[in-house]
C-alpha cells in the first residue's frame, strides 16, 4: 500500500492541511467560492487562518479532485463549470451510481436496508418539518439528499464504485448550488422519485430501481442545466440541407 501523501509531515501540520482541504472543498462545492474565482494564497491564508504551505497542499489535492485548476506562473482558481461538463458528469453517474445500486440490491444485507430506511426517514422528516426555506435550509436539505443517495448504494460490495459515486455526486453539487432554482419542500413527504426508488430497492427489483434512479439523475440534471445555462438553442439547417438529409434517410 502506498504511504499517505502527508505521512512525512508533523502531526499538527498534517491536521492543518486536512482541515484546510475540507474547508476549501466545502466552500467550493457549496458555492461560497465560485467557478473561475482566483484563489490567492495570501487571501486564503487570512480567510481560513492556515499557513501558506498548508493552503498550497490543500489546493494541490483539490486539483486532483477536479475542483481547482492551476497553471505555472498564474496560480490557482476554482474550476469552471459548463453545460458539457454537467452532461459528462450526468452520464458518468448513470453508469457508475446506477451500477452501484444494482450491486447493492444484489448483495446488500439487512443492515444496508436499515440504512436506506433511516436515510429516507431523515430526508422525509426534514421536508415535512422545516419552518423556512432559506439558503441554510436548502443546503441542509442538499446534505440530507446526498446522504440518502449514498445510503442507497452503501450495500455495494465494490468499494471503488461507491467512492466514485460519491466523487461524482460531489462534483454535481457544484451545479446544484449554482442553480437559480430554490427547493420548495413538499410538506407532504418525499418526492415521488425517491419513494419509488426506495420501494423498488427494498423489494429487490433491481431493474425497476436502476431505471428510476437513472431517470431521476437525468431529470434533476436537466433542470439544473436549464436553470444555469438556459435552454439550448436548436441549430436550424438550411432548407436544402434538410431536404437532402431526408432524401438520404
Amino acid at each position: 500500500m502506498n504511504a499517505p501523501k502527508f505521512a512525512g509531515l508533523a502531526g499538527k501540520s498534517k491536521s492543518q492541511i486536512e482541515e484546510a482541504y475540507w474547508r476549501l472543498r466545502q466552500d467550493i462545492l457549496e458555492g461560497a467560492l465560485i467557478p473561475g474565482e482566483k484563489l490567492r494564497i495570501e487571501h486564503l491564508r487570512d480567510k481560513y487562518q492556515f499557513g501558506a504551505s498548508g493552503i498550497r497542499e490543500a489546493l494541490s489535492r483539490l486539483i486532483s479532485d477536479g475542483l481547482v485548476d492551476s497553471e505555472a506562473q498564474r496560480g490557482f482558481w476554482v474550476a469552471q463549470i459548463s453545460r458539457e461538463d454537467l452532461r459528462d458528469l450526468t452520464g458518468a453517474r448513470k453508469v457508475i451510481e446506477v451500477e452501484a445500486l444494482r450491486q447493492a440490491i444484489m448483495f446488500g444485507d439487512v443492515v444496508w436496508e436499515a440504512r436506506v430506511v433511516a436515510a429516507k426517514y431523515t430526508l422525509e422528516r426534514f421536508e415535512t418539518s422545516v419552518a423556512q426555506e432559506n439558503d441554510a435550509d436548502v443546503m441542509a436539505w442538499e446534505r440530507a439528499n446526498r446522504e440518502f443517495h449514498i445510503a442507497l448504494i452503501s450495500g455495494c460490495p465494490i468499494r471503488r464504485l461507491v467512492d466514485l459515486s460519491e466523487h461524482l455526486y460531489d462534483q454535481v453539487m457544484r451545479y446544484r448550488h449554482r442553480t437559480t432554482l430554490r427547493r420548495s419542500f413538499p410538506r407532504a413527504g418525499l418526492s415521488s422519485d425517491h419513494i419509488k426508488i426506495v420501494s423498488y430497492t427494498l423489494a429487490r427489483n433491481a431493474d425497476a430501481a436502476c431505471a428510476k434512479l437513472a431517470e431521476h439523475i437525468d431529470s434533476i440534471a436537466m433542470k439544473a442545466e436549464v436553470s444555469i445555462f438556459g435552454k439550448e438553442k436548436q441549430v436550424r439547417r438550411p432548407p436544402h440541407a434538410a431536404e437532402a438529409a431526408k432524401s438520404r434517410a
